[in-house]
């Protein structure tokens, strides 16, 4: 190995250790944790699952979250099957409607160091009104890297954003 390459090497982030996935309504659907964050997630020691309570906007004015939170424990549930059978172990939990709140909540009991955001194409059929903006509302309120993963209908990945630990304007 050159010295270059052992220096580049010395730079890169070392894998997550602890890793905070949350995961959309439909996109548990799919028969398997899809290949684009399986390395995330395979490497890692620790891996905690939020579902979102997602609610439609008359729901959550109607204060109406029943509905949405046993379709979040089905889709928790699925989502846990899929990565034992990829040999995973992780825990987790049905989460608040309020997506910023609810990983807010996870943070206080899980010491993540990387939140993966499994989220719709913005403007697919089955985007939430409640991930619009999400992976930037994340990025500006925890001192935690983010990745966001956006699929479209079919459970294929259309994109990836990438934000490293960014420095919070205005907090100490």
């Amino acid at each position: 190995m050159s010295r270059q390459d052992a220096l580049r090497e010395s730079r890169a982030a070392p894998p997550a250790r602890r890793v905070l996935l949350l995961t959309s309504e439909h996109l548990a659907d799919a028969n398997e944790v899809p290949e684009p964050i399986r390395p995330l997630i395979a490497e890692a020691e620790d891996v905690y699952v939020l579902a979102p309570a997602l609610t439609s906007w008359l729901q959550w004015v109607a204060t109406d979250v029943d509905g949405a939170r046993v379709a979040a424990d089905d889709r928790l549930h699925r989502v846990f099957d899929h990565m034992h059978a990829d040999g995973l172990a992780p825990h987790g939990a049905v989460a608040d409607e309020d997506q910023v709140v609810a990983i807010a909540d996870a943070l206080l009991e899980f010491d993540a160091d990387l939140i993966v955001l499994r989220l719709h194409d913005p403007g697919g059929q089955h985007t939430n009104w409640q991930e619009h903006r999400l992976a930037e509302r994340v990025r500006s309120h925890f001192d935690v890297p983010a990745i966001a993963f956006y699929f479209d209908e079919e459970g294929h990945v259309v994109g990836r954003e990438d934000a490293p630990l960014r420095a919070r304007r205005g907090r100490a």
